[in-house]
């Protein structure tokens, strides 16, 4: 099953690479754009044809049925302005504008499986390409706007995660190694950047961990989740480290400032969340099972909860935090 945001209604397929705003009926966009911290949207109701917007630092919802985001898997790309978007009837892709309203044609996706989606540059430039990055089976495809079909390059060893940074993408392999990836002359290369050390070991009696690599103004972050073995999925804590490229180390932050960072099986979004009631210094998260937010301070390392609607049944699978 994809990984996405699921939300059904079927919409009629275009022929035309490019869909103008005024070729469709939107008498329901999505929420105001231009805030300093990201959206929770959660798919509910029948099948999931309603979409809830979670204002976190308000707690105020607004829901909607949106005809672009109908029957849909939803993506967040390293491009704000852009969404991802994958029709679950037909399989047709495309990169949507929730602004704009404009509509960019993109090949299939096919088995992919994939949870981020990059944009090297804005989709008008010719060289742009788009990248989704396949963690399961260590896969990254890519293509240009207006493409056939996807290009598929193996990576390894194995992708933990991935993000971009001040313009380029960053893969966390196996063994907590470091590497960029380029796109030169429509063929992909990774390079390695090493490794010279990094504790990333856990508490005593807490045996798994998962980690996400974050771009958190000046600094490419990554953040450990430290999970207990039982109950299943229940979150201990978090640690913060801070890439030193010129060394090939990671320094342990105790604390993260002014901005707050926001966790999904999808990835992270890291944020200043100015004129807010969100909390500095604190990591947002969902958990398995979970209906609340989970929210660790890194300050007096505590864990407390968020209810975003708890008359709403949903599944943190179908969670995602995205900027408008």
């Amino acid at each position: 099953m994809q990984i996405g945001v699921r939300i059904c209604q079927k919409m009629e397929k275009d022929a035309s690479d490019v869909v103008k705003p005024e070729q469709k009926s939107y008498r329901n966009p999505p929420p105001p754009d231009n805030r300093s911290f990201p959206w929770l949207v959660i798919c509910h109701g029948q099948e999931g044809q309603r979409q809830t917007f979670y204002d976190i630092s308000e707690d105020r919802r607004h829901t909607k049925i949106i005809p672009d985001m109908c029957n849909k898997w939803i993506c967040a790309t390293s491009c704000r302005e852009w969404l991802f978007v994958e029709d679950q009837d037909s399989g047709d892709c495309s990169l949507w504008n929730p602004a704009s309203l404009e509509k960019i044609r993109l090949p299939p996706a096919e088995d992919l499986v994939f949870s981020c989606c990059f944009l090297s540059s804005s989709p008008s430039d010719p060289q742009s390409h788009v990248l989704l990055v396949d963690m399961g089976e260590d896969v990254i495809a890519y293509c240009r706007p207006g493409e056939d079909a996807f290009k598929r390059h193996k990576v390894e060893p194995h992708i933990n995660c991935a993000a971009m940074f001040k313009g380029q993408i960053f893969l966390l392999l196996k063994y907590c190694e470091l590497a960029v990836v380029n796109v030169e002359n429509s063929e992909l290369r990774i390079r390695a950047l090493g490794n010279k050390g990094v504790n990333w070991s856990n508490p005593g009696g807490i045996p798994t961990s998962r980690r996400y690599l974050i771009s958190s103004g000046e600094d490419l972050l990554v953040v450990q989740e430290m999970i207990y073995a039982l109950p299943k999925g229940r979150v201990y804590g978090f640690k913060v480290f801070r890439m030193n490229f010129a060394e090939g180390t990671g320094e342990e932050l105790k604390s993260i400032g002014d901005r707050a960072i926001f966790l999904s099986a999808h990835g992270g979004i890291s944020c200043s969340p100015k004129d807010s009631r969100v909390k500095n210094n604190a990591i947002y998260f969902l958990q398995l099972g979970d209906e609340h937010i989970g929210m660790y301070d890194l300050e007096d390392q505590s864990i407390s909860k968020v209810s975003p609607c708890s008359n709403i049944g949903y599944r943190s699978l179908y969670l995602r935090w995205i900027m408008l």
